[in-house]
Formats: C-alpha cells, structure tokens, sequence
C-alpha cells in the first residue's frame, strides 16, 4: 500500500484554506468596492440631473428656448454623457415637431430672438420611461455588458410652467441620461489585481509561517515518534524518544517511553524466566529420578512445583502442587487438632528463626506418622523438615519423607483400614437413610422460591412482594440448614441480605439493586441443579428406596440434628421432647417452614445461656418441646421452651423503633400483633440464624394461607409456647 505523507495533506489541507479564504476575501471586497462606486456615480448623476433640470427650467422660463436647447447639445458633446434627451409625455423628443418651433419663433418675434432651428427626434417607448411616466419617481438602470447607466428623471410641471404647458398634467415630460461606466469598472479592475497581489502576498507569509510551526510542533515530533516506534518494532529497546513538549504529543512520548521500559523489563524477566526454567528443568529431572520422597514448601504451607515424582507413588496423589501440605497428608483442610498441631509446627519452622532445627525436630509430628493412603494401604513416614533461607528470610522449606511402612507392617493395619471403612460407611448411610424423597421434595419447594423471585426481580419496588420473597428465602435458609446443605444456606442468607437493602431503600433505587439480586438467583439456580444430580447419583445406593419407615421418625431425626447443630452454634444445652398424636402426621411438609422458625426462634432468643440458666437458678439443659395434638377437626402444632419468656416492655421499645408501633402504652396483644409484622426483630445483630425480623412473619402468613390460627402464651422467667391451630380440612386437602 502506497504510502501518504500526512505532511502533504496537511499543507495541502493549508493551502487549499487559505486559496478558499483569499478568493472569498477579494470577491467580497471587489464586489463591495464595485457596488459602492456605482451607487455613489447614480446619486452623483440623480444630483447632476436634478441640476440641469432646473437650469434647463429657469432658462425655458426666461423664454430662451434655443438657448436651452445648445445647452442640452453642449452636454451630449461630453464624453461622460453617451445620450441626453428630453422627452414628451408621449414619447417624442421635445423640440422636434413643427408647432414647438412655430409657437417659440411667434413668441421670439414678439421679443425679437433668433429662429430657433428645427430639430429631428424619435419616439422613446421604452419599459423604463413607462415606468417613470407611471409611478412619477426616477429609474436607474445598470447595463454590465456595455458598461453603462441610464437615468430617466420625471419634469414635474410646476406652476410657473402651466403659463405655457397649460395645467391639465402633472408630468410634462421625462428626461434620459446615458453615461458610460468604463471608467469605473477599469478602476475595480485594477483593484482586483492590486488586491489579488496583496491578498497572495499575506496569504504566502502566513502559509509559510503556518507551515513553518506545523512542521516544528506535529510534523517533526510525529516523524521522531514513528522512527522510535520503528526502532522499536525491529527489537531496538535502547532508544526513547526526547520531546521536550507538554502536549497531547508530549504525553504521548511519555507513555511510549513508558511502554519501552516496560517491554525492556519484560524482555529482562523474559530471559531470567529463561534461566530459572533450565535450572528448574535440570531439577526436574533430579526429582522425577530420585526414589525419595521430596519437596518444597511456601510460606503459606502450599506445596512448589518442586517435588519428586516418587512422592505420587509414596501417597498415592495424582496433584501434588498447590495443594496445602494439610491436605496433602491428612486428606482434608479441616480443622482438628492434628491440623492445628502440624500448621504450629510449619510457623515456628518458618517464623522462628532463633530455634535450632534439631531443637524444633524435637517437637516433629510427623517423626512417626501412619498415613491411611486412599486405597486403603497404611503408609507409616518420618519426615525431616530443613530450611531455604534467603537474607534474613525463610523463603521455602525442603521436607524429605522416610518409607517406615516396612518397619511398621506388623501392627494393626487390617484392624485400621477396617475402621476407617466402617466410619465411611456410617457417613453415607447417615445421608441415604432419609431417602432421596425428602430431598426432592425440597428441590421443589426451593424451585418454586426460584421462580417467584425470577418472576418479580424487576418489580420489587412493591413492598409486598418483597416481603414475601423475604419470608419464602428465609424459610429456604432454615430448610437448607436443616438438611445440612452450607452452600444453599449461605445463598439464601444473601438474598435475604439483597432484600433487606430493598426494604430500607427508597423505590427507585431498588430497580437498579434488583441486577445484583438476578445474580445470586444465577447462583440458586446453579446449586439446586447441582443437589439434584448429587441426589439422583444418591438415589442409586439409596437403602430407603421402598422402606417401610415412617415419614414422622425421619422429620424426627433431622429436627433433632438441626436443634443439636444450632445449640452448639449458640453455646446451649437444649433436648428435644418430640410428641406425636399421630403417626402420619397430616400436611407435615407444608408446616416443616413455620416448625423451622419457630424452633430457631426459641433457641435463638427464648432460651437462655447455661450461665443464665445458673444464675436464674434453673437447670442447665433447657427443654424445647414440640407436640402435634389431635384436638376435634384440628392439628394443634405447639413448640414450648422454659427459657426466660417474652419481655413485652422491651419488645414494645423495639417494635416503637422500628415504626410498628406509635410511641405511648400498648396492650399485650398489641404488641404480640408486632412480633408477627414484616421487620421486627428483637436481635440487634443479624446472623445466619436470625436478627432479620422475617420468620415470625413468614409463620403468620403460612398459617393464614392453611386458614388456622396462632396463641400466644408466655411467663416471665417460664417460657413461651406458641401453639398453631390448624384445620384438618385443609391440610388433608393438600
């Protein structure tokens, strides 16, 4: 491709602006010259006819006819003046027909003048002398190709003139200059030229001098770029560019400085990565070689790429790097105290620096360490640990593994394995004996919170809505709490966060916090999609599928599971007491949600610690109690604890905070009423558990939806019970 020098354009980009600006300047100043001169040569020649009109008047008054008519014969002889003629009204030339000359030569005899000689004339029936004669103001008009001017003036006939002309007209006549221009145009000529020159003169210097600087701030500087550059691209990095300029073409230097450092640089690290690679290489075959164990540990107690491939066949392990030296010999990143005792080990060899190595040895974990590999094979190793020190750091740590299997062969290994295959065992049937049904049952409830909130992500500016997305994703936390699912649970706990933000927001604001929202449904999506597979792959080795076992000892079993696990979590001591008037119990899946709320809610907020339980001298394991009473047509769900009962003086202030209530005194009922209300929450802190002031809420409106009723019956210092009833109708119905 043929190469185009911006240099060209730009002075021809110049030249042709300046041509343009030079031609548009003299053709207006000539124009404006030409115009002037011939408007002030047609008042010149108004001026001059209204004075010969009026010479030519007085001397027709004194009845010098002939006089006149020399007077009018002198002009014309002036080259100035083409044609003068005085006409009639009816066109003809005065003085020119034979009853003029005879009525003047009557009157000369009377007064003894001279024969006024005949004249010969023709007729004018020209546009213009219509004109005049028609609207009695004078025209002038411009001929450019001949060069010259005709003026038609109307002669008004004025009083002392009607002696003669009589009074029967206004106009008695019309006179008619034609002058010559040439004169005129001669002169815009010779000012066109002299112009022109001036304008091409200036133009030149002025082009010269933009050129000039052109060259001196773009062109020059562009060109030194384009030959670094050039430079650049054929490997040169020793070059930059020397600009002392603080514009657009300054910075640009800089920045290409700046990105010839940087390749420079790059280049370096480039070569030594080069050299560190064939070093590294040279290693690599060391340690694919060597038939110990071998390798090197960060400061973070991850493994190196540096390691022996015998140690792949030592642990067994397809990945070795990257992994957490943890993880590589107990299997898992869990914290234990096997964990915590190997992580303590790894910081002093690393942090401390003053301690001998065979003083810390002393203290080695790993002196004599049986490993269960994961074919079930007992590896039994000593590992010696050294550092790499760099300066005054301990950049990476060599750890040599010693095979003690052999040794060690003759203890119980088979007595080992079997145990760890029990153990593993009992884990997967811990999973398989609730049955892959009640996981499903699950997948669709939490697919129906799924689609609500889909549904509704871009009109959660109506608080209804978002209350109840707030109930239904609370309600899908304590369900995946319940089943042990951490993943799901910690998404749900999100969008509770999300949601919270929408209800203190104003509403136009919630359109645009809703797109963070359509993320963590993404992640929802995904995590259920993901159980179900898991599940499906469960369902395989499933011992439930077809099993006699009742749907009420599972729910008990997980209730249990879940009042154990939060109890700890919370530092209580709390037993179940599980009461059952049926053995189906009916619409048991649609109360799971509001049992999940109000079991968290008693052990989060009604039951107290152990050491208030003391104090308030009580046991120290509280009872929460959960019956299902057959009572008529009813299903009476009632959850009871014996914790400290509700405080309705601090639960009145709280609810006053949160706007539920108006400031003043309320009965109890009234502030019962607020417990359930969306917002109240007695915590001041919101956790994983509870503190968002949704669950009690979320019960109302399942109980409302199933078109039964809640009490309320607490003491201070006794407990509370909540009691759900429930028309047996409607839960057989569905």
């Amino acid at each position: 491709m043929k190469l185009q020098s911006i240099q060209v354009k730009i002075v021809s980009m110049i030249l042709l602006v300046m041509i343009f600006a030079v031609s548009l300047s003299i053709s207006f100043a000539i124009r404006t010259q030409k115009q002037n001169l011939i408007e002030a040569s047609q008042q010149t020649l108004a001026v001059n006819t209204q004075v010969l009109n009026h010479t030519i008047r007085n001397i027709m008054l004194s009845g010098e006819a002939p006089l006149a008519n020399k007077t009018m014969k002198d002009l014309r002889s002036m080259p100035e003046f083409l044609e003068y003629e005085i006409y009639r009204k009816d066109g003809s030339l005065a003085f020119s027909d034979y009853n003029t000359l005879q009525f003047v030569n009557n009157f000369q005899d009377r007064i003894m003048f001279e024969e006024t000689p005949r004249l010969e004339g023709s007729m004018n029936e020209s546009t213009s002398f219509q004109e005049v004669l028609r609207f009695k103001t004078p025209k002038a008009i411009l001929n450019e190709e001949t060069r010259e001017m005709e003026y038609f003036f109307p002669i008004l006939n004025y009083a002392d003139c009607r002696s003669c002309h009589g009074d029967d007209h206004f106009i008695r006549g019309v006179s008619h200059f034609r002058i010559s221009l040439s004169d005129i145009y001669d002169k815009v000529a010779s000012a066109r030229l002299i112009l022109t020159l001036f304008f091409l003169g200036i133009g030149l210097f002025i082009f010269i001098g933009i050129l000039l600087m052109l060259r001196h701030i773009i062109i020059r500087p562009v060109l030194s770029i384009g030959n670094v550059v050039s430079r650049v691209g054929e490997g040169d990095l020793d070059v930059d560019i020397t600009l002392n300029q603080r514009d657009e073409l300054g910075e640009l230097a800089g920045r290409i400085n700046d990105m010839i450092k940087g390749l420079k640089n790059s280049k370096k690290l480039e070569l030594e990565n080069t050299r560190i690679e064939a070093r590294l290489k040279e290693s690599r075959k060391y340690l694919d070689n060597i038939n110990e164990g071998l390798l090197l540990l960060n400061p973070d107690f991850t493994i190196t790429d540096e390691y022996s491939s015998y140690l792949k066949e030592l642990f067994e392990k397809k990945e070795i790097s990257g992994i957490s030296f943890r993880h590589f010999l107990l299997g898992s990143d869990q914290e234990n105290e096997e964990a915590v005792e190997l992580d303590q080990f790894l910081k002093i060899i690393f942090n401390n620096q003053t301690a001998s190595m065979s003083m810390i040895m002393e203290i080695n974990p790993l002196s004599q360490r049986e490993i269960i590999l994961p074919s079930g094979k007992k590896l039994i190793i000593s590992a010696h640990f050294q550092r790499i020190v760099e300066g005054d750091t301990v950049q990476n740590v060599m750890v040599l593994f010693q095979d003690l299997t052999e040794i060690y062969e003759t203890k119980e290994a088979l007595e080992t394995e079997r145990q760890i295959h029990e153990s593993e065992l009992e884990q997967i049937a811990a999973i398989l004996k609730l049955g892959p049904q009640v996981f499903e049952e699950f997948l669709v409830s939490a697919g129906e919170v799924l689609q609500f909130v889909q549904d509704n992500s871009e009109n959660f500016e109506k608080t209804e809505l978002i209350n109840k997305a707030f109930r239904d994703t609370h309600s899908l936390k304590g369900s995946a709490r319940y089943l042990k699912f951490t993943a799901l649970e910690k998404i749900a706990h999100n969008m509770e966060n999300y949601f919270d933000k929408f209800r203190k927001s104003g509403a136009d604001s919630r359109k645009i916090e809703s797109s963070e929202l359509i993320e963590q449904t993404k992640a929802l999506s995904s995590e259920l999609n993901s159980i179900n597979r898991i599940i499906e792959r469960f369902r395989q080795f499933s011992v439930n599928e077809g099993s006699d076992n009742p749907e009420l000892d599972i729910f008990r079993l997980q209730l249990s599971e879940m009042v154990e696990e939060l109890s700890q979590e919370l530092g209580k001591d709390v037993q179940l007491d599980f009461h059952s008037d049926w053995e189906i119990i009916p619409g048991l899946r649609r109360l799971q949600n509001s049992i999940f709320h109000l079991v968290r809610n008693a052990l989060d907020h009604g039951i107290e610690d152990s050491f208030e339980r003391l104090a308030a001298e009580k046991p120290e394991a509280s009872i929460l109690t959960l019956n299902f009473i057959h009572k008529e047509d009813s299903l009476i769900l009632e959850v009871k604890d014996d914790g400290r009962g509700l405080d309705f003086n601090a639960l009145e202030k709280k609810a006053v905070e949160s706007g539920l209530l108006k400031p003043g005194r309320h009965f109890p009922s009234q502030i019962l009423n607020a417990l359930f209300k969306p917002g109240f929450s007695s915590s001041e802190d919101v956790s994983e558990i509870s503190g968002r002031g949704v669950g009690l809420d979320a019960v109302k409106e399942e109980v409302k939806g199933m078109k039964g009723k809640i009490n309320v019956k607490t003491r201070i210092g006794k407990g509370t019970s909540f009691n759900l009833i429930l028309p047996l109708k409607e839960l057989e119905d569905k």
